[in-house]
């Protein structure tokens, strides 16, 4: 079936839909690690069934910074 995904938390990702039927998360701006060290989002995925089901997964990004040693 036909299934429709979105990102909810506040992060500076964005979700997209690729080939196949999937999707990737990609980051919309720059991350700053001394702005956040870490995102945490969910990704919710639902289908257009009757009745539509849905599902949920938590993402936590680490983000680490390039002028660490």
């Amino acid at each position: 079936g036909q299934v429709s995904c979105e990102l909810s938390g506040e992060a500076p990702l964005s979700i997209v839909a690729s080939s196949g039927g999937s999707y990737k998360v990609v980051t919309a701006s720059a991350l700053d690690r001394e702005q956040a060290s870490s995102h945490r989002v969910t990704v919710v995925a639902r289908d257009r069934g009757r009745p539509a089901l849905r599902s949920s997964a938590e993402l936590v990004l680490e983000v680490s910074d390039v002028n660490d040693n």
